[in-house]
């Protein structure tokens, strides 16, 4: 492999790693922190039934409007469904976080090998331009151009590197 694909490859892997790593970063804290608090809010939502004076009716201050649920039995499992419904959301985000990182790295290998065929085919077309400019120049013989270039063109194909792999 050449330097220029070398630095093409490590060019577009810093900047495509950046994007695709501060995503997948976001998601699972996201979904780490909703999978959290819904737990929590599980883990709390016993606390109606076994102290029901926490739940008042009352109104919510300057707009007049009235609680609609004051009974303990009705909050808790109301907790339970938002706790759940927040744990399986953050389940989701983290689930997809990974499938994002498994996709980014098959997404990778591809654009790396392309990166690699499209080198090397042009390195084997570079190079017999280059021996047959030898050959005009005088520096090779006929016999050294032809085994050469035999050498080369007998070298694996990028499609065959690719079988090789």
């Amino acid at each position: 492999m050449s330097g220029s694909a070398s630095l093409i490859k490590v060019g577009y892997r810093g900047i495509a790693g950046f994007f695709v790593g501060l995503f997948m970063f976001t998601l699972g804290v996201t979904g780490g922190a909703l999978a959290f608090s819904g737990g929590v809010v599980l883990a709390l939502s016993w606390i109606p039934l076994v102290y029901p004076e926490i739940v008042e009716y009352g109104t919510i201050e300057g707009t007049g409007a009235q609680f609609l649920i004051d009974n303990p039995e009705l909050i808790t499992p109301l907790l339970i469904v938002i706790g759940l419904i927040l744990v399986a959301v953050g389940f989701l985000l983290l689930l997809l976080t990974y499938s994002i990182g498994k996709g980014a790295i098959i997404v990778d290998k591809e654009i790396s090998s392309a990166i690699d065929r499209n080198f090397r085919s042009k390195d084997r077309l570079s190079q017999l331009e280059r021996l047959a400019s030898l050959r005009e120049r005088e520096v090779l013989t006929e016999e050294q151009f032809e085994a050469e270039r035999a050498r080369i063109l007998s070298s694996p194909s990028p499609e065959k590197w690719e079988e090789i792999k």
